[in-house]
Formats: structure tokens, C-alpha cells, sequence
């Protein structure tokens, strides 16, 4: 008899639970980026996220969210206009990046274990050293992005 395997699905939203959006499956990345663009964008020292393809999440309607861009950089911020959390982000690659603060929310303050960081990007911006045994990448070549 074979089993079938379940995807996982993660059920997100904001604080005020005004905007919810689902990721399934896993994502195609998880990391911790340490480069200026994003920490001015999420207003964050360092911020730990992971990115997914497209099909494994349902974004909420654009209409629902504020929506800042960042002049100049292949960047969007999205997120809730009524409590002002951060939902996600569109990168360089094109692809969501969701924050880890909301995985750990929707799973009682813990990040799920199968989401954990692999490894650390543009380092060498860094504004605080980590002291973990992660890799440590200088740049954004790791996951096919230019510094």
C-alpha cells in the first residue's frame, strides 16, 4: 500500500488578522540576508526570510495592501494598511519573500524547523556578526544574484 504524502501549508496573517495569505509546499530558499537594501526595507539589522516560487503561495490581492517601492532598486514592499505589518516582499529574483516573524507567528512563537535559514547572504554588509555555523556568502552568487 503507498501513501500518499501531504504538502505542508502554512496559514499567514498579519496582526490585526485584515490580510491572510497561504505558502505551501517548501520554499526555494531560506536565509539570512544582511545587505542595506533590505535592511532599509523591512527596517530590520538583518533579516531572516524565505523565498518561494509563485505556485506555492497565494498572495492577498494587491488592492488590500500598502504597497512601497523602492525607487531605484528591483524592490516592493507589501503589507497590511490597518496594523502595518510586513507581508512580504518582491525581490531581484522576482520571486515572494516572506519573513520568518510570520511563519514563527502562525506556529505558537517556534519557526518550523523545515524552514530554517541555510545559509547567510551579503555578510560582508552586515551590521552585526553571527556567530552560527551557517555559511557565510560575501555576496548573493549562492542563490544566483549579483552584489
Amino acid at each position: 500500500m503507498s501513501t500518499i504524502e501531504m504538502s505542508k501549508t502554512y496559514e499567514l496573517s498579519c496582526d490585526c488578522g485584515h490580510v491572510t495569505m497561504t505558502a505551501y509546499d517548501q520554499p526555494k530558499l531560506s536565509l539570512h540576508c544582511h545587505c542595506g537594501s533590505c535592511r532599509d526595507l523591512y527596517n530590520v539589522d538583518v533579516l531572516s526570510a524565505t523565498g518561494w516560487a509563485h505556485e506555492n503561495v497565494d498572495l492577498p490581492d494587491e488592492s488590500k495592501l500598502f504597497v512601497h517601492k523602492v525607487d531605484g532598486k528591483q524592490m516592493t514592499r507589501y503589507g497590511c494598511p490597518k496594523c502595518g505589518l510586513t507581508l512580504y516582499g518582491v525581490h531581484k529574483p522576482g520571486i515572494p519573500v516572506i519573513p520568518h516573524g510570520l511563519f514563527r507567528k502562525a506556529n505558537g512563537g517556534t519557526l518550523p524547523q523545515e524552514l530554517a535559514p541555510t545559509l547567510h547572504l551579503f555578510y560582508r554588509e552586515r551590521v552585526l556578526d553571527i556567530n552560527d555555523e551557517l555559511d557565510k556568502c560575501d555576496d548573493g552568487s549562492a542563490v544566483g544574484l549579483s552584489g
